[in-house]
């Protein structure tokens, strides 16, 4: 389910100094396996069927404060 277009050298050569990041030499085949690992993943969820009014937006956390009518 991995999309054919999808490079992820090429996406990690140009998002890592979007990033700050510098990724040596000898980790990148292990960072670009974990994205073609991450893109099969979300390409699976954006194949899954979901109406458009299916979900609804969660509250904003506050850490410290409790939402309005709880105790």
């Amino acid at each position: 389910m991995t999309d054919p277009a999808f490079d992820p050298l090429l996406h990690m050569e140009a998002m890592a100094p979007a990033c700050g990041l510098t990724i040596a030499d000898a980790h990148k085949p292990g960072v670009a396996a974990f994205l073609t690992l991450a893109q099969t993943m979300a390409a699976t969820l954006m194949a899954a069927p979901l109406a458009d009014d299916a979900l609804e937006p969660a509250p904003v956390f506050a850490p410290g404060q409790t939402p309005s009518g709880a105790a």
